[in-house]
């Protein structure tokens, strides 16, 4: 039997995957947490083999790209996950890809994707649901942020203009505003409602690897 430990702050979510779970042979749910202080401690006093969780919950902000998802494998790395989520941002989604989950479905999805998630999904091999690979088509294309590129981001999403960044770094404004405009496309987003979004989301923005 796998022992599946359900996290997220809407109720109704909750209820929902439990009553879906219960109807799935060979899987049971031994737990239920609504915040990331929850989640720690059920991980702590229950045996689970795999984590259903929604990416953001609430009291701890998650920063960094995917810090829980992260500080859970590291600290529990004999647990599986699945991310079942509202977020929308195809370069949020790709970072979860990126965290070695077993699968990911979004809250859009028929409840069935959370099914094949569960039964074909692996590190190797993740599952994806139907409406997150139509929200992924549109996310990064592949090519990385050069390191001027997200330090132009950096300083532009927390206030400061294209004049007031070029003149710090010394470039003129077409530069600055040149290097902003391909940092999002190649992160896949479309305008600076959807930056802020993303920045709000994973709580600082990654410079890229050497």
């Amino acid at each position: 039997m796998i022992k599946i430990i359900l996290a997220d702050d809407q109720p109704a979510v909750i209820s929902g995957v439990r009553k879906f779970i219960r109807q799935m042979p060979g899987f049971t749910v031994v737990a239920t947490a609504a915040s990331i202080k929850e989640l720690a401690e059920r991980l702590q006093d229950t045996p689970c083999d795999l984590v259903i969780t929604e990416f953001s919950l609430p009291i701890n902000r998650i920063g960094g790209g995917c810090t829980l998802l992260n500080q859970i494998k590291r600290d529990h790395p004999g647990v599986s996950l699945i991310v079942l989520t509202m977020i929308g941002l195809p370069v949020v989604l790709h970072q979860i890809m990126q965290s070695g989950v077993k699968g990911l479905v979004h809250k859009s999805d028929e409840m069935v994707e959370l099914g094949r998630a569960l039964l074909e999904g692996s590190h190797s091999a993740p599952y994806i649901g139907k409406s997150a690979l139509t929200l992924l088509s549109n996310g990064p294309s592949g090519k990385l942020p050069t390191r001027r590129e997200i330090e132009v981001l950096k300083m532009y999403v927390v206030g400061n203009s294209l004049r007031e960044i070029a003149d710090r770094l010394q470039k003129s404004v077409k530069t600055v505003g040149l290097q902003k405009a391909s940092a999002m496309k190649k992160m896949g987003l479309r305008n600076d409602i959807e930056l802020g979004r993303y920045s709000c989301t994973m709580g600082r923005i990654n410079t890229p690897p050497s």
